[in-house]
């Protein structure tokens, strides 16, 4: 058997992503079939039941191996996909077929993911195919559902159905036919506090919120059964239960540590059995041992997305790279697997026949076959089907790849107190796509549109997703999404662990969500070195023994952060920023706070501290404090907001002298109210000049931040900027120029325009950079030759050179007026990003410069930092894939590059 599956799987299959020819070639076998489908998966959502849920347009499929039974010699298992009429959208569907095989389906319900009800069912005499009616009914006065299940008995059914306040209920009727008014269901009120619910073999379960497990008969919850109805029991021996998977023989329960409980699914008397060699499984399948000495009965799905064997914890080999796993259930002694690979291919058996197979769909119709009515199937590509490209026998036709980039949604996890608000951002969006925002339990958080940025906001703890599906015409519908945990701040440390071994193996080195776990683990490092010191005399007064404290919960808290990530297998791109807090009373009329030397110096075990000073905060950064207290052993910083929501901040010596600056920037961060990150700009005044200083809206933070080391006034503002020749360019080149020139980074010409195409100068790009990076000062001097006042660019340059962003040449001149190249302009993003957000530069370069086919242009010395950037995606590989490293760069290269780099920031 294991030689047999070892010579099928060395089968060579020609498979491609639409209707196609596949060819199948064995020692004995060569079969050629005609308009194949192999990677489902990229067209559709596989749900249990053998559901498919159409991406392009939402509608419903149902699909079933036909030339039944199966045969362990089949090279594959032919399948047909057919439509179900009328139903869109479903989260969950339950479908009853009258035989194991083929379209017979005589009834289903279905949950929508508007969490409305909605149920089908035939005439005894008919199936879906052949019924006159096919349009499902709706339960009305039925919403908020999460999760339901259902069982037939005769001409009797009930639902049982979970809402999303985490209460189940049963719903039974007579079987409802299509003539006449609808059955009106009796409505029982089982269980409150609920998580989760299952079924399998007329028993219905559910997991609690408080860890335990409640057991049900569906049959007494029948309409004709009421005068039997009974309480759901309490099942003995479960505690800390996350997830149940009730199953035909045996049901398995997932304990919240890793341990798997696994217990007769009929009898409820006997304690459960732990499997400790199925710890940490995300599922567990069954073969049929019997056929196959050498396959084990239990395997479990880990997180390598392998199955292993409860048994003698050897590797199952015939299936590897697993997304996930399904089942239908048709009789007490009838389950049929189905697995989707990440390649998209599905492989399907049954447990009584231990052969996993590749599934390939042959045809694709709509469920009703009356001549003359049947629908256009809406599921398919573009109404039309596909061609093989030759048709001579014994060819195969040439794969075509419908590709599209791979959106991602900012942040990628995000921990949320009861309250609490989140914008969501879109990257790798392509220009004409409309987004279409959903979230799985409304009850847990809430989605509004401010000010065109969509935001999340957190209503009572729990989990659910969020999900952004970008639409364009002649391209798949590609759907990204994020876990949003609403939790209590005692909790958020166990949750954000909990998240990280969430995380599908396929996904942790995707850097969009590598990026998310960093920063949540960021989170949880301040949320545990949160500590708030007393007043005295009407400061708050930051001490060596503060900073000790709060340093020392940071690097625990930062210990056990990097473990977790590593055990789960997550190379993090940089390393984590540790941020301590000082809190404070939200009350207070204004914020003194007293900062001594000796608490910020040497020190190596903290990167930042925050002063919350009610809705503001201000951060100072541990490596640059030597500048920022200069030869004042003391500073104090006084930050007071007025009523018009302008907030006044002064430094001050120990004897309360304001000091007009500081030799160092500190961040300050105001609260934005989800402000319109794109057009908004942090202004200061002192009284006698008002001007624009930048920010960035920090979505984690809910507020815009931009670095100051002057005394005076700071305030949000409006500050618009539009430039006429952008208008026709890419959404991203707008977005670029128009969120830069808010902020005062970039400047149009003297005729109102842009000039993207135009050729970067060295001054031009010293002079956005040192905008962007908050190092202006006036009273910086230069020492290069070429420039002098009172050229416009003098300050920014010699700001530059004392900041060490832009250098010179050695024959001592700066050169403004000449271009910058590609790999220049690269290497000064990459050291940004490794020099203030600690990204580590790659190791691995030729992985990165290898996709461009002229690598040889870059400089042996710009390769560390080409691969970063290119990495962190602050320039894109061209369509013909040449870099051109020496080339000058344009206006709008640089602005898009500098975008970018700005929000990684």
């Amino acid at each position: 058997m294991k030689r047999f599956m070892a010579a099928l799987l060395s089968v060579m299959l020609i498979l491609t992503a639409h209707p196609t020819t596949l060819q199948a070639k064995g020692d004995d076998t060569t079969t050629v079939y005609g308009e194949q489908y192999t990677r489902i998966g990229e067209d559709y959502h596989i749900l249990n039941d053998n559901v498919l849920l159409s991406k392009k347009d939402g509608t419903v499929w149902t699909w079933y191996i036909h030339d039944y039974p199966l045969s362990s010699s089949d090279p594959f298992y032919k399948a047909k996909k057919v439509q179900i009429p009328g139903l869109q959208n479903v989260k969950e569907m339950t479908v009853r077929r009258k035989t194991a095989t083929g379209n017979h389906i005589g009834n289903y319900v279905a949950l929508k993911k508007d969490g409305t009800v909605w149920y089908w069912d035939a005439d005894p005499s008919a199936t879906l195919a052949t019924s006159p009616a096919s349009v499902p009914r709706q339960i009305k006065d039925l919403k908020n559902v999460t999760s339901l299940d259902a069982h037939y008995s005769g001409s009797y059914k009930v639902f049982f159905v979970l809402k999303s306040d985490g209460s189940v209920w049963s719903l039974g009727s007579e079987v409802g036919t299509t003539k006449g008014v609808s059955p009106v269901p009796v409505r029982t009120k089982l269980l409150d506090d609920v998580v989760s619910i299952g079924m399998a073999r007329g028993f219905g379960f559910a997991v609690k919120k408080d860890g335990s497990v409640w057991r049900w008969n569906a049959n007494l919850y029948l309409p004709n059964n009421r005068s039997k109805n009974k309480s759901p029991e309490k099942m003995n021996g479960f505690d800390n239960i996350v997830k149940i998977e009730p199953g035909m023989s045996t049901s398995y329960a997932y304990k919240k540590d890793g341990n798997v409980l696994s217990w007769s699914t009929t009898d409820a008397k006997k304690f459960p059995l732990y499997l400790h060699a199925a710890k940490d499984a995300r599922t567990m399948v069954h073969f049929n041992s019997i056929r196959d000495r050498k396959i084990d009965e239990a395997y479990a799905f880990r997180e390598d997305d392998q199955l292993w064997s409860v048994e003698n914890n050897k590797v199952f080999p015939e299936l590897t790279e697993i997304a996930s796993i399904h089942h239908r259930d048709f009789s007490s002694k009838e389950r049929f697997y189905y697995v989707l690979k990440k390649d998209q291919t599905l492989w399907a058996w049954a447990d009584a026949i231990a052969l996993p197979k590749l599934v390939v769909f042959t045809e694709e119709t709509v469920a009703r076959n009356r001549p003359g009515t049947a629908a256009k199937p809406t599921g398919d590509r573009s109404g039309t089907t596909d061609k093989p490209t030759s048709t001579r026998p014994g060819t195969t036709a040439q794969a075509v790849i419908r590709t599209s980039p791979e959106i991602s949604l900012y942040p990628y996890i995000t921990m949320l107190q009861p309250g609490g608000k989140q914008s969501i951002m879109v990257n790798n969006l392509l220009p004409g796509a409309k987004m279409t925002y959903t979230i799985d339990d409304p009850s847990i958080g809430t989605l509004s549109n401010v000010n065109g940025t969509q935001v999340v906001k957190a209503n009572k703890p729990g989990q659910t997703i969020v999900r952004a599906t970008a639409s364009r015409a002649g391209y798949p519908d590609v759907t990204a999404y994020f876990l949003l945990y609403v939790v209590d701040s005692n909790m958020l440390s166990e949750t954000y662990y909990t998240a990280v071994r969430s995380v599908p193996v396929a996904d942790r080195q995707r850097p969009f969500i590598v990026e998310g776990l960093t920063q949540a683990g960021e989170l949880v490092i301040t949320a545990a070195s949160s500590e708030k010191p007393e007043l005295v005399n009407g400061q708050f007064v930051i001490t060596p023994e503060l900073v000790d404290r709060v340093a020392d919960n940071a690097r625990k808290t930062k210990t056990a952060v990097e473990q977790t990530l590593s055990d789960n297998k997550i190379v993090l791109a940089r390393e984590l920023v540790v941020n301590g807090e000082i809190l404070s009373s939200p009350d207070q009329n204004g914020y003194t706070f007293k900062l001594d030397k000796d608490s910020f110096m040497n020190r190596k075990d903290a990167d930042y501290l925050t002063l919350r000073a009610g809705d503001a905060k201000l951060v100072l950064n541990f490596a640059t404090v030597n500048q920022l207290f200069h030869s004042f052993p003391v500073i104090v910083i006084r930050l007071v907001e007025s009523n018009n929501g302008k907030y006044h901040v002064q430094f001050l010596d120990e004897h309360g002298q304001e000091l007009s600056n500081v030799s160092s920037n500190i961040r300050l961060i105001l609260p934005a109210n989800q402000a319109d990150a794109t057009h908004n700009s942090v202004f200061y005044t002192n009284g006698k000049i008002t001007q624009p200083i930048g920010g960035k809206f920090n979505p984690y933070n809910n507020g815009m931040e931009a670095e100051i080391n002057r005394s005076g006034t700071y305030f949000l503002d409006n500050n618009t900027k539009t430039f006429p020749d952008v208008d026709n360019r890419d959404p991203e080149l707008q977005q670029a120029v128009q969120f830069l020139g808010s902020k005062g980074i970039v400047t149009g010409k003297e005729d109102g325009n842009f000039e993207p195409d135009s050729p970067l100068t060295r001054a031009e790009f010293t002079a956005m950079l040192v905008r962007a990076f908050y190092a202006l000062d006036e009273t910086a001097t230069e020492s290069f030759s070429d420039v002098n006042p009172p050229q416009w660019h003098v300050p920014f340059i010699a700001s530059s050179e004392k900041k060490d962003i832009v250098k010179g040449y050695p024959d001592g001149t700066f050169r403004p007026d000449h271009t910058i190249s590609r790999e220049e302009m690269a290497a000064i993003g990459a050291r940004a990003l490794h020099e203030k957000k600690n990204y580590y530069y790659p190791s691995n370069t030729e992985d990165y410069l290898s996709q461009f086919t002229d690598q040889q242009t870059i400089s042996d010395w710009a390769k560390p930092t080409m691969a970063l950037a290119v990495k962190q995606r602050l320039i894109d590989i061209p369509a013909d894939k040449q870099i051109r490293a020496g080339e000058a760069v344009t206006r709008g290269e640089a602005a898009r590059m500098l975008y970018r780099l700005y929000l990684q920031l």
